[in-house]
């Protein structure tokens, strides 16, 4: 009789977690489980646009805020498809910050999906808890990190969960509910940011060879012919929308060249040199610092050039993706300890996930190095993918379809249990404590509410941002990002909004032609920039050398310590010709 309560406890558990299990409920537990945290991240005011600035360009584009240009239907760095529907929305509701609605929405479909996958499946009791507990660390450091480029992976890896649900392992049938909102997850998250809508199909691209190998089914293979005719139609029609809007004609094929040029390790001065022998060994440091606003020395033709020498594949870069060996470890121990779960014959598959995540991972990290937001999502993906492989419906359908095998029975203990959810808060509470919360503290900062005064007060100067409009927009909740007016002085240089329609009405109204926005600095006393002083050197360096006349800088302001490096003052600098 002693030991009656301990198995009574034992049978307990399980039978809970059979019930969450089951095809009616978990549907509605998913739901419920992962609009929780969210809702908490929200209440407590934390989502912070980590990527500044491009997150809140993007948001400011969508808004009609960037430059005070008004509504453009189009973003820099999303396509058409989804930047027109959050413009139409904001047109209607300006006041409601729909552009982190919608990243928060889709983080909330995406892990309902993986959450609903993961009960559904045939995993055991023992894995399937420590699944569910990944899933929800994964999902507060997204929330908490709030970024285009983890929203797109994960809404991409979401959409097609739902669509190898019916497809990978058995013979789908006609179209299904879960067909249509699997592939409009997909539409979304490529439209969101495309880089990464390729990067999380690459890694569940070995379903395809599994269904045409072993499932060989025709439904099957047609909703991966639909997914990828979707996503051709998405990429057209972005660049279609790029190519043939007014004020956005070039810009298409600027991004394209800019970043084949500079989301790479940096080339020697002399090689930036040998494809255009006028810059100087100061320009190639203006260029390498994303100082670049002067189409007349940086344009399309010249980044067209440089991508061309640019080493894209070397194994020199290749071999920084080894910086990120934590994120194989752990996605290659979770593929094997799935396939030992199910204990049936799809090792093969779970080995060619893993290697395709290895791929994904290296080509990803020649452009945007090891960083959180490539990280994150890469073993979101890995999970994602995984649990796609313990699916399968109970009912195989038709002589190609997979042999359907029973669930896993054994239970979870309870000390595995309470582990894994301490430890799933002890990773969101340390991932809050050591990343979220110092970004967040940063809109505090004297510097930042210096320069943001001097901006207000101020109105009838031009202020330049050479690449410290991050003191404008840091620390600032993903939410209430939009009650915050743009000024309608301030225009911010190194990025690639300079070929946008918004760009060229804002240098219209300040009296700006052409596209050279720099080499104005010393010729109007009513311009300024807000730059550290290494920088202020090279921006003076090069106007000297290309005005041919000796320029001198003047500080206006000291606004204070820099908010990511406090070690150095940031200024407001007025540039005039010497006498």
């Amino acid at each position: 009789m002693a030991n009656k309560p301990v198995a009574d406890s034992r049978c307990g558990t399980q039978a809970r977690l059979g019930v969450l299990r089951e095809p009616g409920r978990a549907g509605i537990v998913s739901l419920a489980a992962v609009l929780v945290p969210v809702l908490l991240i929200c209440l407590l005011a934390t989502p912070i646009y980590p990527m500044s600035p491009d997150e809140q360009v993007q948001q400011l584009y969508a808004s009609g805020r960037f430059l005070g240009a008004g509504q453009q239907l189009l973003m820099p760095y999303s396509l058409v498809t989804f930047s027109a529907p959050i413009s139409a929305l904001y047109a209607l509701l300006p006041a409601v910050p729909w552009y982190a609605l919608a990243l928060l929405g889709l983080i909330v479909a995406s892990f309902a999906v993986a959450w609903d996958k993961t009960l559904r499946s045939r995993m055991s009791g023992r894995l399937c808890v420590p699944t569910l507990a990944l899933l929800v660390a994964l999902e507060v450091i997204s929330t908490l990190y709030l970024t285009y480029t983890i929203v797109a992976f994960l809404a991409v890896g979401a959409g097609l969960m739902l669509v190898l649900g019916r497809a990978a392992f058995d013979s789908p049938g006609g179209a299904h509910a879960t067909d249509v909102a699997g592939m409009a997850l997909v539409v979304a998250g490529y439209s969101l940011r495309p880089e990464s809508g390729l990067a999380a199909i690459a890694v569940f691209a070995p379903f395809a060879v599994w269904v045409l190998v072993r499932n060989r089914n025709a439904g099957s293979i047609a909703r991966g012919v639909i997914v990828v005719a979707l996503v051709g139609v998405c990429a057209f029609a972005g660049r279609f929308a790029y190519d043939h809007t007014p004020g956005w004609e070039g810009y298409s094929a600027y991004l394209d060249a800019g970043r084949s040029a500079l989301d790479y390790p940096d080339l020697p001065t002399e090689a930036v040199q040998a494809v255009e022998p006028a810059l100087s060994d100061n320009d190639v440091d203006v260029l390498y610092n994303w100082l670049f606003a002067d189409d007349g020395v940086f344009g399309t033709e010249f980044f067209e050039r440089l991508g061309q020498r640019v080493d894209h594949l070397g194994l020199s870069n290749l071999a920084s993706s080894l910086r990120a060996k934590t994120t194989y470890l752990l996605v290659g121990l979770y593929a094997w300890a799935l396939v030992r779960d199910l204990g049936e014959g799809r090792g093969a598959l779970a080995a060619g996930i893993v290697l395709m995540l290895l791929a994904s991972c290296g080509v990803l990290i020649l452009r945007a190095r090891v960083r959180l937001h490539v990280v994150i999502p890469l073993v979101a993906m890995g999970v994602f993918a995984l649990v796609s492989l313990a699916g399968g419906s109970e009912r195989p359908v038709g002589r190609h379809a997979a042999p359907a095998t029973t669930r896993a029975a054994s239970p979870c203990p309870v000390p595995l249990a309470a582990a894994c959810v301490v430890l799933a808060l002890a990773v969101s509470g340390g991932f809050w404590l050591k990343v979220a919360r110092p970004l967040a503290a940063r809109s505090a900062s004297p510097t930042i509410v210096a320069a943001r005064a001097y901006v207000d007060e101020n109105p009838d100067q031009l202020v330049v941002f050479g690449r410290s409009q991050t003191l404008m927009f840091a620390g600032t909740n993903a939410l209430a990002f939009e009650a915050w007016d743009y000024p309608d002085n301030m225009l911010p240089i190194g990025g690639w909004e300079n070929h946008t329609a918004p760009w060229a009405s804002f240098l219209a109204r300040w009296g700006i032609e052409g596209n050279d926005v720099l080499q104005q600095l010393p010729e109007r006393s009513d311009m300024v920039a807000v730059l550290q002083p290494k920088k202020m050197e090279l921006i003076r360096t090069y106007l000297s050398e290309h005005s041919g006349r000796e320029v001198e800088a003047s500080v206006v302001q000291d606004l204070g310590p820099g908010a990511a490096d406090p070690s150095v003052d940031v200024y407001v600098y007025r540039f005039a010709y010497a006498s």
